[in-house]
């Protein structure tokens, strides 16, 4: 399956609003400056893919607005806050689930 860059970039946007926010010295970032840490979080892409395909039929939104910068925003959260990677797929789930009830059908 092919990487959508739109999923990077906006996991990405999301990721750099919370790091923006957050004034987390690169000292004290768990990963190696920001770089690290945006890498960390577009890592995830393909976890976002997969789980696109799995309700395409169904979603009701726009996946980059409504999933993929959220994520980004959670998970850079999260990893910031000391969070293990593993946790990415509830992560992805909470927020599919939360734009699946809001977004107009």
């Amino acid at each position: 399956m092919a990487v959508d860059r739109l999923d990077v970039a906006y996991i990405a946007i999301g990721a750099k609003q919370v790091l923006d926010k957050s004034l987390t010295p690169y000292s004290d970032m768990p990963f190696k400056g920001e770089r690290g840490y945006i890498q960390a979080c577009i890592d995830q892409v393909d976890l976002l893919g997969r789980t696109w395909q799995e309700c395409s039929e169904m979603f009701p939104g726009l996946w980059c607005y409504e999933v993929a910068e959220p994520f980004g925003q959670a998970f850079g959260r999260h990893l910031l806050a000391g969070g293990s990677v593993d946790l990415a797929p509830a992560i992805l789930d909470r927020i599919v689930a939360t734009a699946m009830k809001v977004s107009p059908a």
